[in-house]
């Protein structure tokens, strides 16, 4: 039994926490942008092909850019129904898209999901504290009781 308890605490040792924090929030990254394009699908299953150009349209008109298909709501489902998305943007009145843009927005929603998960993360590390202290606290309450 201690041989086999001991076996478990050396994965914490040579786990690598930077990796498994990378993977939790690509995680979280990939869960929020499929129920992005889930809700945006919803609510406008029922748009023409015109009236999503022209929503992109607006959208790229408001930035004074085109917009890469990951900073829109929906853009995965906007690219399957409307195509190509450099052909898009030239469509509507844009120069097409570079690798680098693609990366800009990758790497802009990847670094606001680190900061949220960081928040969340202070937030349970100082919930457990504030638990392990109320517990001592009703411990030093107890045996003072008695």
């Amino acid at each position: 039994m201690r041989k086999e308890k001991k076996q478990n605490l050396n994965w914490a040792r040579n786990m690598d926490i930077d990796a498994w924090r990378e993977r939790q929030i690509t995680k979280r990254l990939k869960e929020h942008l499929a129920e992005s394009n889930r809700r945006f699908e919803l609510e406008h299953a029922d748009d023409t092909d015109e009236e999503l150009r022209e929503l992109v349209r607006r959208k790229a008109a408001a930035k004074g850019r085109m917009l890469h298909p990951l900073e829109l709501p929906g853009g995965v489902y906007l690219k399957s129904r409307l195509g190509d998305w450099n052909r898009l943007a030239v469509v509507i009145g844009y120069p097409p898209l570079s690798d680098r843009q693609g990366e800009r927005a990758y790497r802009s929603l990847y670094d606001r999901e680190a900061e949220l998960f960081a928040q969340e993360r202070r937030i349970r590390k100082k919930e457990k504290r504030m638990r392990a202290q109320q517990k001592q606290n009703h411990n030093r309450a107890f045996s003072e009781a008695q």
